[in-house]
């Protein structure tokens, strides 16, 4: 009896931490267009990832090639990209305008109340999630080793860190290493 009642209580505790991370796809955010932009089709993807990016922040225009490059390399994966904007302070005039001077081929989404940031736990921009096709985090932090202080780059970048994490799901392995800390502007 005690064993069955262990064994409940550890199966509701983790569906409650899978319906937890799974209630992403719930959050409604607005894509640039002004219409209702939910993350809802994880499903279809072996991962999805997630960049929190600024149109003001000098990283967030610096690492635009980077995703450019990420997006070109994985076109026709599993993989689906999404651009998060996570402020009020940025019109979409503002965002259009980031997207076209850096030439940025990524769908971009407002989420202006901070909804999916908080929920994921987003701090930084740029900061990755890599989210798999239950809703759950399989990788955050920086995309790569580049930048490793404010206002200090290397000129060789020696760690991937987005790039094999997303290897790793696309050979049904698990990622090596799950966080690493973003380095950019902080969310406001």
């Amino acid at each position: 009896m005690i064993k069955r009642q262990i064994l409940l209580w550890i199966g509701c505790f983790l569906f409650l931490g899978f319906t937890a991370q799974n209630d992403i796809p719930n959050i409604r955010l607005m894509d640039l267009k002004g219409k209702i932009f939910r993350i809802n089709q994880l499903h279809k993807y072996k991962a999805t990832v997630i960049v929190f990016l600024s149109p003001a922040c000098p990283l967030c225009q610096s690492y635009t090639l980077t995703i450019n490059q990420l997006i070109k390399k994985y076109n026709g994966k599993p993989i689906q990209f999404i651009g998060i904007i996570a402020s009020k302070d940025f019109s979409v005039d503002d965002i259009l305008n980031y997207k076209r001077s850096y030439k940025l081929n990524l769908n971009l989404v407002r989420d202006t109340e901070r909804l999916l940031s908080k929920k994921l736990g987003a701090t930084i921009t740029p900061e990755a999630f890599l989210v798999g096709a239950m809703g759950e985090i399989k990788y955050s932090g920086r995309i790569d080793n580049w930048a490793y202080e404010l206002g200090k780059k290397r000129t060789i970048i020696t760690e991937h860190d987005l790039i094999d994490a997303i290897e790793a799901i696309l050979s049904d392995k698990s990622v090596k290493t799950k966080k690493t800390k973003a380095v950019g502007c902080f969310i406001e």
